[in-house]
């Protein structure tokens, strides 16, 4: 019996991202307060099927995918920092399939910022702490991970947004690659936002996109 063509495009699909990503730990989010994205069920292989036949394999690549214990590491940072802002680094790789492009974040790490309830920005000393850490941690390795974005907390009890303020920091040297991923956290009403770096007609600007946790089994 052959296989369904359908059958065949997911199962190339999961061996490309089975391999860098591990299993999916639920559906994609966006702007979703975190209590109910820890409420969502892990998607099924049944569910992927029904969602496949109204939507094409090349849909099911999403932007951005993190880690698990980033997220939770992450968030309980900007927790503990509160009532001030925090702010640190995501270490991750950029890939393409068929022509899409996605962020997977792995690892993440911090130092000693400039910080207030308006305000967080890191000190000289603080990018030197943690280039040091990524350099004990990764070594030399060539497959070791790279600067991807940053992530960064608006302890203000609502949905947050991009300051002007924000904008100026992430969007020049040496944050703005294209495709750079950029978390946006307010530990009060648990929001946890994801945005990329996107190049619009010769003018950079951060876009809020979908993105999904992930776990290493």
């Amino acid at each position: 019996m052959k296989k369904d063509k359908k059958d065949s495009r997911k199962e190339t699909l999961k061996n490309h991202l089975g391999n860098l990503l591990g299993e999916p730990e639920g559906k994609p989010k966006k702007s979703k307060r975190k209590e109910e994205l820890n409420q969502e069920k892990t998607i099924t292989e049944e569910s992927k099927a029904e969602e496949l036949k109204e939507n094409p394999i090349e849909e099911d690549i999403y932007p951005v995918y993190i880690l698990q214990r980033v997220v939770y590491e992450t968030f309980l940072l900007c927790k503990k920092s509160d009532p001030n802002e925090a702010i640190g680094i995501l270490l991750g790789y950029k890939y393409q399939y068929k022509g899409k492009k996605y962020v997977k974040v792995v690892d993440w790490v911090t130092g000693k910022a400039y910080s207030s309830h308006a305000y967080a920005e890191f000190t000289p000393e603080g990018v030197r702490q943690y280039t040091t850490i990524i350099e004990e941690k990764y070594g030399g390795s060539e497959d070791r991970p790279k600067i991807v974005g940053i992530f960064h907390s608006h302890p203000f009890g609502s949905n947050p947004h991009f300051s002007s303020t924000d904008y100026n920091t992430f969007l020049n040297f040496p944050y703005d690659a294209e495709h750079n991923v950029f978390v946006l956290i307010d530990p009060r009403s648990n929001y946890y936002k994801s945005y990329i770096v996107v190049n619009e007609n010769g003018e950079k600007d951060l876009k809020e996109v979908d993105w999904i946790e992930y776990t290493v089994k």
